[in-house]
């Protein structure tokens, strides 16, 4: 397969994968203690972090890869949803979406993601 295809590939199964994420987290918000709902987005997270890996879209592997950890956190029952969750989480996917639609109109899919994966870093280690 040539790099444009895998590329036509890593974007249509990017947006679906982050459609899905979208929906998903919109579902949580109203049933925050739904973990097959926190399942959905993790799996989503998680293909999205490894195509991402492969692909060489490192920023997006590593905003994925924080947010997954969180989610981990919650489907394991040691952490639960809230408000500063959620937010990070939303910031995350928009993050995300933006990237993916760079890489759409021809870019890098490079994006300062700093400032969230902290954010993420942060929640993770209990420091919230």
């Amino acid at each position: 397969m040539e790099i444009n295809q895998y590329l036509a590939m890593f974007i249509e199964e990017s947006k679906d994968h982050l459609q899905a994420m979208n929906e998903n987290l919109l579902q949580l918000e109203n049933s925050p203690t739904d973990i097959s709902i926190v399942q959905n987005i993790f799996r989503s997270a998680h293909t999205l972090k490894g195509m991402s890996a492969t692909m060489g879209y490192e920023d997006i592997a590593s905003l994925t890869h924080e947010m997954e950890n969180v989610l981990d956190l919650v489907r394991n029952h040691k952490l639960q949803m809230s408000a500063p969750i959620f937010d990070v989480l939303f910031k995350g996917l928009d993050l995300l979406e933006m990237m993916v639609q760079d890489i759409i109109e021809g870019g890098s899919g490079k994006a300062d993601v700093a400032a969230v994966v902290a954010v993420l870093q942060a929640i993770f280690n209990g420091e919230e």
